[in-house]
């Protein structure tokens, strides 16, 4: 039997639709792209991915090599082909742009909540992130609702089939502009995968606590304190691909950066 899963999100949708019935979708990029053709990405990739990426990886392996030691990038572990094109900004604002949806500030600890109508987040605040704004001053969709709220989307959704014994899974689903992220925290171990955009991903273990401060967004530590760092001293980084899965280890340290307005999903082993 399957285990049940609990959901917590900050902000997730839902949709009547029948996904059988909405046709492919039209753009590669879900309309989430709003830059123009010759407008560079915020933030560029990493000159080198330092996390393992494998392709078609057994579960035995899985264990063995990564589930209680270090991050790795898994391709091809799940098909969201029909959760990817629910996911489409057309579709969302269509079907929940009334919706009031719950937001949290981009810092460590993400203490303040604010409630306001989807369609306001997409239209008016998608847009770069400004590397001067504090973490507090900046809203961030991803985290805690009442899962039955999002239930028709989720059923969609197929999860890492990997998994640890004596885990919870419970899912959080985002979606956020280029340039945004979370600062470093730790929590248990988890899977994360985008459905639009990249995510670039910066990771340290658990006794070797980064430097960085809980009130300055992700962007504002890349540009003002990772060019100093040694080599010894940076973390394992990589950008992860639409379609792509992360799997973190249980503490490790870690922060996000969408280098595009992305839309992305983790499953938390609680």
């Amino acid at each position: 039997m399957a285990p049940r899963v609990r959901l917590h999100l900050l902000f997730v949708i839902w949709t009547l639709a029948d996904p059988a019935r909405l046709g492919p979708d039209s753009e590669g990029d879900g309309g989430w792209q709003q830059r123009g053709p010759r407008e560079p990405a915020a933030v560029a990739e990493e000159e080198r991915c330092t996390v393992e990426r494998w392709a078609n990886f057994s579960y035995a392996k899985f264990v063995q090599y990564y589930a209680f030691s270090r991050p790795v990038i898994l391709q091809g572990l799940t098909d969201n082909s029909r959760f990817r094109a629910l996911c489409s900004r057309e579709r969302l604002l269509a079907s929940f742009g009334n919706n009031v949806v719950r937001l949290s500030t981009a810092n460590t600890y993400s203490y303040q909540k604010v409630d306001l109508p989807f369609q306001e987040y997409v239209e008016q605040m998608l847009h770069p992130q400004d590397p001067t704004s504090l973490g507090n001053d900046t809203l961030y969709f991803f985290g805690d609702h009442n899962f039955t709220e999002w239930a028709s989307l989720f059923q969609h959704y197929s999860p890492p089939t990997f998994s640890l014994l004596g885990t919870t899974p419970a899912y959080s689903f985002g979606i956020a502009g280029a340039g945004s992220g979370v600062p470093f925290h730790w929590h248990g171990p988890g899977f994360s995968e985008v459905i639009y955009g990249r995510k670039r991903w910066f990771l340290y273990p658990p006794e070797k606590t980064p430097e960085f401060h809980p009130n300055k967004t992700t962007l504002s530590w890349l540009q003002n304190i990772y060019p100093a760092l040694t080599p010894s001293a940076r973390p394992l980084e990589c950008t992860i691909q639409a379609g792509e899965v992360l799997y973190f280890p249980d503490r490790w340290w870690h922060a996000t950066l969408n280098l595009d307005t992305s839309v992305f999903i983790s499953t938390f082993l609680s």
